[in-house]
């Protein structure tokens, strides 16, 4: 009776600690994986702020020929610009309130060069909204917008920012007759980050008169 009640104990003690090392095994890979993401997503950050410098830079250059006044202008607004996104770009997570109050300064920044050309309009629904998101990345669909479609005053290129079953950036297409380098990276970069945040990608929709991306929707407790 007493070997059957070692043997009991023997197991149950066996089966606990094997439970005990499994449980710590299972922390551990999900410290090493929630490390490994944050890593991850800090890379992907560290990539959009060149290709936000470079395409202003860029933009810069041709205001330097056209006006220099104008480009004075840009030059002062666009080191402001820099400076937060510098600061953002240390940070996982921010407010949607806080992306939209950095993309509507740099949709003024844009107006420097493209005076009536684009339109920006943001729905109430998103303005008011607990959404969280990482940083730069309404900032990204709207620079993609205006980047890779050739606005005019008679017709100019209208982007719509609402919340509609995830964060809905719309434009209509008006598109270049050539094409921009590196069209669709911002994207892949975007889409990476969504999937280590979430483990949701981006949607993206495309017809022949309009261009879509829709962000999955996370959430906060508190007013960010």
């Amino acid at each position: 009776m007493q070997i059957i009640d070692f043997i009991i104990f023997g197991g149950f003690s066996l089966a606990y600690l094997y439970s005990k090392e499994n449980r710590n095994y299972r922390k551990r890979l999900s410290a090493y994986e929630i490390s490994n993401s944050k890593s991850k997503i800090q890379q992907l950050k560290a990539q959009l702020n060149p290709h936000f410098l470079f395409n202003n830079l860029n933009i810069l250059d041709q205001l330097i020929e056209e006006d220099q006044l104008k480009a004075s202008d840009f030059l002062s607004r666009f080191s402001e610009l820099y400076r937060y996104a510098l600061r953002s770009s240390e940070k996982e997570l921010i407010g949607i309130r806080e992306e939209l109050t950095f993309i509507q300064n740099y949709f003024e920044l844009m107006e420097t060069k493209y005076q009536g050309y684009y339109q920006l309009i943001i729905k109430n629904n998103i303005k008011t909204s607990n959404t969280i998101v990482p940083p730069f990345c309404l900032q990204v669909l709207v620079e993609n917008a205006i980047v890779h479609n050739l606005g005019t005053i008679k017709n100019p290129v209208i982007i719509h920012i609402t919340i509609e079953n995830g964060i809905k950036v719309t434009n209509n297409k008006i598109e270049q007759s050539r094409k921009k380098k590196n069209n669709g990276v911002a994207l892949k970069n975007l889409n990476e980050q969504f999937k280590l945040l979430t483990n949701t990608p981006i949607t993206i929709q495309e017809s022949e008169s309009d261009f879509t991306v829709i962000l999955p929707l996370m959430k906060t407790n508190n007013n960010a």
